[in-house]
């Protein structure tokens, strides 16, 4: 278990473009030489890999993946990961901020930065002619990247939206059929609000309040578009930051609970379980005993 998890911003990358703060395409091996060895990072900022050679598994937060050739990763903001492999891995890495996504503006939510991006499928090894047609649209903006050319900025932007719009089609979660109206924007605004705020907020009472919504309303609303609850959508995210801190930090339960925004310890144990159906310590040796 490692001491801490490293956190990677992308002014650590060095880098000569007029971009270097918002979007980067590098190999991977420029991009593995950032990652020590057995530690586990987590980045400000999205991330797409692309293998063409490779051999091992990737751990993103909970959920282990076999590294093959021509699989292509997404990794959001803030995911945990860990790549474990003795193989010369060869490929190319896309490294892009929400603002820079979002430079060439559209209300559209299928392609919106604060929306699109949530639930992309962490892995996909699409069928040999998407492969082929994803990867020309990677050589288009790779060439773009590489250019001088007036409107460069612009241009990459619709490019990469273009990239991850066939990303999501290619995924078997892909939900761009998904209803835009005024329900599902709500949904969506609790949604990001849950991100940012679970650690001081953990009752529905206080998104209604920052929506303008009854608790009820809200609830019925996340219900009918989630199939679980509000506060279960809190408790989820709670224990899902719980479980990253647990098995990628040696912080003590104490200070982890802390950390989540728990008074005491006792507090944080009984809301763990709840939904894990173990105390959080246990929950740490069986998971280090069986990875």
């Amino acid at each position: 278990m490692n001491h801490k998890i490293h956190a990677l911003s992308l002014n650590k990358f060095r880098d000569h473009s007029v971009l270097r703060n918002e979007f980067l395409i590098m190999s991977f091996a420029e991009f593995n030489d950032k990652l020590q060895s057995d530690s586990h990072f987590k980045n400000k900022f999205y991330t797409v890999l692309i293998f063409h050679d490779a051999a091992g598994s990737m751990t993103i937060d909970n959920q282990e993946f076999d590294l093959k050739p021509r699989k292509f990763f997404f990794i959001n903001y803030n995911q945990v990961y860990h790549i474990k492999s003795n193989h010369n891995i060869t490929g190319d890495v896309i490294l892009f901020t929400k603002s820079f996504y979002n430079f060439v503006y559209t209300g559209n939510k299928v392609i919106k930065s604060d929306t699109a991006l949530n639930s992309v499928s962490p892995a996909i090894l699409p069928a040999p002619e998407n492969q082929k047609n994803l990867l020309q649209t990677f050589k288009e903006l790779q060439d773009e990247y590489c250019s001088s050319k007036l409107l460069k900025k612009e241009t990459i932007c619709l490019l990469l939206k273009v990239f991850m719009l066939k990303y999501i089609r290619n995924s078997k979660k892909s939900r761009i059929d998904r209803s835009l109206n005024h329900k599902k924007e709500i949904t969506e605004d609790f949604g990001n609000l849950v991100n940012q705020h679970y650690k001081e907020w953990k009752t529905t009472s206080k998104y209604a309040e920052k929506l303008s919504l009854t608790p009820n309303y809200l609830n019925v609303l996340v219900k009918e578009h989630l199939d679980i609850t509000a506060g279960q959508v809190i408790k989820n995210r709670v224990i899902l930051e719980a479980e990253r801190l647990l098995l990628h930090t040696t912080l003590s339960v104490t200070e982890i609970s802390y950390e989540l925004g728990f008074n005491d310890n006792s507090h944080f144990g009984k809301y763990f379980k709840s939904v894990k159906n173990t105390s959080p310590k246990t929950y740490r040796l069986l998971k280090i005993a069986d990875p």
